[in-house]
């Protein structure tokens, strides 16, 4: 670690200890909003057949931050988002909004039990192709790469060499990386080829993907479970009636499934390349009052952002200082942790 590295981490941890970073959020503005986005809480050898960069904390980080939230933050429900948006209520200072995408089984393992010890309520996202069976693209795309025969694996891609582990990192971040600049189903096609020739298979006693009887049960425990497409394609990487489709679906499938109807939506995967003026219409069309996407940043909550509002990421390397010096409208600002 470089000497500005050591340096930067001995200020945050030094500020986060005598609690300065948690009151410099109390700068923001009025109505300012950190939306934290996680994927999975979970060890990576609970699931070893599932990509580990989709990790965003251990379980005991997750309830360390979970318990700063509480005690020197202010977290907020969706409802509170909407109520604010609508002017019936102000957010207080220093709102943070938790979310969760995907639905996989570690929101009811760990997220929502922790959560909902601190008094928070997560917002969980869900693909609504995928409860009772489905597997997303990058869980098949890692299991394909790291169980691959042979020292060398040809793709339309190119041809990677695997002989190491170290090797087969690279293929796999390179191949993320042009299957999300490629035509979308095409690229969906080398992903379950792939996965289908990759050997062996895993013998699973469950899916990994919360089944619709299990997100009843969340919501009737107050689980709050919004849409997030329901094949969870690149919406700009396929035609844009299909994207319209994708959304519409996602909605109704939720009213029909949960009877939640919660006018919020998340873009998948989404960097501005992956969402459009022309999507965020149709959200309008829909009566969608809120959408998120994956812009790493906080921001005021207002007319002109509220359906591509920012998310700041949490990753399983992101120490407790760091994380707090995030929720500050600083972030982005003096420079990324």
């Amino acid at each position: 670690m470089s000497l500005k590295k050591k340096t930067k981490k001995t200020i945050l941890q030094l500020g986060h200890n005598s609690g300065i970073i948690s009151a410099l959020a109390n700068f923001s503005s009025e109505n300012f909003l950190t939306v934290l986005n996680y994927h999975r809480v979970d060890y990576p050898e609970n699931r070893s057949w599932l990509d580990p960069s989709l990790i965003s904390a251990t379980p005991e980080d997750f309830e360390a931050q979970m318990q700063l939230l509480a005690k020197r933050y202010s977290p907020v429900s969706i409802k509170a988002v909407l109520d604010a948006l609508s002017e019936r209520k102000k957010l207080p200072k220093k709102a943070v909004l938790v979310t969760v995408d995907d639905g996989y089984r570690d929101f009811d393992d760990y997220i929502f039990p922790i959560a909902s010890r601190y008094g928070i309520k997560p917002l969980l996202f869900v693909p609504t192709a995928y409860p009772n069976g489905g597997e997303f693209w990058w869980d098949k795309l890692y299991w394909a790469v790291k169980n691959w025969e042979g020292d060398k694996l040809e793709t339309p891609y190119g041809v990677f060499s695997i002989a190491t582990t170290t090797e087969r990192e690279v293929a796999l971040k390179l191949l993320r990386i042009a299957i999300k600049k490629g035509d979308f189903k095409e690229s969906m096609s080398l992903v379950d080829s792939l996965y289908n020739e990759s050997k062996p298979q895993v013998k699973k006693d469950t899916t990994d993907i919360l089944s619709w009887d299990e997100l009843r049960v969340l919501s009737n425990n107050g689980a709050d479970i919004a849409a997030h497409t329901h094949n969870h394609p690149l919406l700009t990487k396929i035609p844009f009636e299909e994207a319209c489709a994708e959304i519409h679906q996602s909605l109704e499938v939720i009213r029909k499934e949960l009877a939640q109807d919660l006018p919020v939506f998340a873009f998948p995967d989404g960097q501005p390349e992956f969402f459009s003026t022309k999507l965020i219409e149709f959200l309008k069309k829909e009566k969608v009052q809120f959408a998120v996407t994956t812009v790493d940043r906080n921001a005021k909550l207002q007319e002109s952002n509220k359906l591509f509002f920012p998310r700041v990421g949490v990753y399983k390397s992101l120490r407790l200082p760091a994380f707090s010096y995030r929720l500050t409208p600083f972030y982005k600002t003096l420079g990324s942790s």
